[in-house]
C-alpha cells in the first residue's frame, strides 16, 4: 500500500485497523502534553470544527503510521488535511482535501471515511476502531 493510500485510508483515523501497515517505529513519546485541566468532551457541533487544528496525541494502531496530523475545516464544508506519514525510507507529508459533514457527532470526510468527533475547550477528538487523535485549535500565522 502506498503512503498516499495509507493517508487517505487511515490518515484521519477514519478507517478500520486493517489498513495499518506494520512498522517498527515506537508510537510512544509522540504525544504533546494536553493541558493539566481535565477536558470534558461532548459531541462536536459544526461550529466546533471550523478552523485550524493540529494533533497533540495520536494513539492506537494508527499511531504506527502517523506522526502528525493537521486539518483546516472551513465553514463552507470544505476541509484540507496534511499528515506526516511514517513508512518507506523516510517520513513523508501527505495531503487530502474535500467536503465534510457532521451529523450527531459523526464526522464524514467522504468516501465512507467517518469518525466519532467530540470537542472540549478548543480541542477536537476523532475516534474509530483504528485509534484516537486529539487535536487542538491552532492560530493561523
Amino acid at each position: 500500500m502506498s503512503l498516499r493510500t495509507t493517508w487517505i485510508a487511515c490518515g484521519a483515523l477514519l478507517c478500520s485497523t486493517g489498513c495499518i501497515t506494520s512498522s517498527v517505529v515506537d508510537s510512544t513519546g509522540r504525544a504533546v502534553a494536553v493541558p493539566d485541566t481535565k477536558l470534558v468532551w461532548s459531541p462536536a457541533r459544526p461550529e466546533d470544527l471550523r478552523g485550524l487544528y493540529e494533533s497533540v496525541s495520536i494513539e492506537g494502531e494508527v499511531a504506527a503510521s502517523l506522526w502528525k496530523i493537521e486539518y483546516v475545516f472551513g465553514a463552507d464544508g470544505s476541509y484540507s488535511g496534511a499528515a506526516l506519514v511514517l513508512g518507506a525510507d523516510n517520513p513523508q507529508f501527505q495531503t487530502l482535501s474535500g467536503r465534510w459533514t457532521l451529523d450527531n457527532g459523526i464526522l464524514d470526510l467522504g468516501e465512507g471515511q467517518t469518525a466519532r468527533a467530540s470537542s472540549a475547550a478548543d480541542h477536537l477528538k476523532l475516534e474509530n476502531e483504528g485509534g484516537v487523535a486529539i487535536l487542538r485549535r491552532a492560530a493561523v500565522q
